[in-house]
């Protein structure tokens, strides 16, 4: 992937460029091929982002150029039966085409990576780059934790498929009618059953700060990925940042509840990577930065925000820098493509909703904090409150974060 974006932007290299790109672009499919991947699953991952092909090629090949030389070259094409005249940028067109080969050679790269190693692989690999412990053992127990539940076989792991999504709809309905419980509830069983499997693990590290913050960001990974199976309206540009109303809050809890400075991006890191073995996303292993830019923002904003008064404006205004930073794999594409001004307005039209939820996000994230902490500090017997009493006096307590007023309905 570094020499896919380097090539190009080194003189010496540039003559090179297609014939390396191509090269390289052919020995991935070659490997897919080799490796049972069929021809027809290949072409569909190089054309995962068929429509950001469509506009770069339409921007370069009907702009004039941004920086003219002699260089460039300009024809006319007639359309025909209209007699209309069209000017054709051929040189944009060439560096068009170019910018698609290099994504698709990134594409197939992370399918490579993605489908032909093995389970471990990427633990061992991750541990032999000295990353922090943190996220070593919490993203080793949380694949170990869907590993386990995926080992009955495809027909039962597609119907525990089908029940993890419909819960999670219902979890989403709740939250939305104003009975954050529920959705408290699935956090706190993740962590449960996250230090339930710090027992059997072999790595554990000695230490009860250290084991609890590994149960409790193994935990909320759980609960980002069953989120991730949420399709409430795929493929609609607009609603690309819907469900960042509930990961933010997960980031927030993160960061509360670990001891470590860097819970939430620890989470979020675990999340990108499981992700991207999933083969969710569309710009292969720079899909993760996605996961992680947020976790950063949130893990460096949220002791900040927990000085200032008890509002939910602190988390709204943390949202809104944690949205920016999730749009940061598509205009870090852009930027390492090295593309013209009009090609960031692609990433630019899916920060808009992102920014709203992420907004929105910050009133979910102070009723979420007091239900957690207040389950939290509750005695876990059959005896100790409900997590409907625990909702309703969170919700009496954040009142006057959200502002006062609370409504009836909520």
């Amino acid at each position: 992937m570094a020499v896919v974006f380097v090539v190009p932007a080194l003189p010496l290299s540039q003559p090179l460029r297609w014939l390396a790109i191509s090269a390289l672009a052919v020995v991935q499919g070659i490997v897919l091929l080799a490796y049972g991947v069929a021809f027809g699953d290949v072409a569909r991952l190089a054309l995962r982002l068929k429509w950001l092909f469509v506009f770069l090629i339409g921007v370069y090949a009907l702009l004039p150029p941004a920086n003219p030389s002699e260089r460039d070259v300009l024809v006319d094409w007639h359309i025909p039966g209209l007699g209309w005249a069209l000017s054709i940028n051929l040189s944009g067109l060439e560096h068009a085409g170019l910018m698609c080969l290099q994504i698709i050679t990134v594409l197939l790269t992370s399918a490579v990576v993605r489908l032909t190693g093995r389970g471990r692989d990427l633990i061992d690999g991750l541990q032999a780059f000295r990353l922090p412990p943190l996220f070593v053992h919490a993203l080793d127990r949380t694949l170990a934790l869907l590993e386990g539940t995926q080992r009955r076989g495809r027909g039962a792991r597609r119907a525990r498929d089908r029940a993890s999504r419909s819960e999670s709809f219902a979890v989403l309905r709740q939250f939305l009618r104003g009975d954050v419980g529920a959705f408290a509830d699935t956090i706190r069983a993740n962590i449960a059953l996250a230090e339930g499997q710090a027992g059997s693990d072999p790595d554990a590290r000695v230490g009860d700060g250290f084991a609890h913050d590994v149960a409790v960001i193994t935990g909320i990974a759980l609960c980002m990925a069953s989120l991730k199976m949420l399709k409430i309206l795929p493929g609609l540009p607009f609603a690309s940042g819907h469900k960042t109303f509930l990961l933010f809050p997960l980031y927030v809890v993160a960061a509360r509840l670990t001891r470590s400075r860097w819970g939430a991006t620890a989470a979020g890191s675990i999340m990108g990577v499981i992700g991207f073995l999933q083969g969710d996303g569309r710009f292969g292993a720079l899909e993760i930065l996605k996961h992680i830019a947020p976790g950063v923002v949130i893990d460096l904003g949220e002791p900040l925000v927990r000085r200032w008064p008890s509002w939910a404006l602190g988390y709204c205004v943390l949202g809104f820098f944690a949205a920016i930073a999730r749009t940061a794999t598509e205009f870090a594409v852009v930027l390492l493509l090295g593309a013209r001004a009009e090609i960031y307005l692609f990433p630019a039209v899916k920060l808009v909703p992102n920014l709203i939820a992420g907004v929105l996000s910050g009133f979910a994230a102070v009723v979420v904090l007091r239900v957690v902490e207040a389950q939290k500090s509750s005695p876990t017997s059959e005896a100790g409150p409900s997590s409907r009493a625990l909702h309703e006096a969170a919700s009496r307590r954040a009142d006057e974060d959200l502002g006062g007023g609370r409504s009836e309905s909520s």
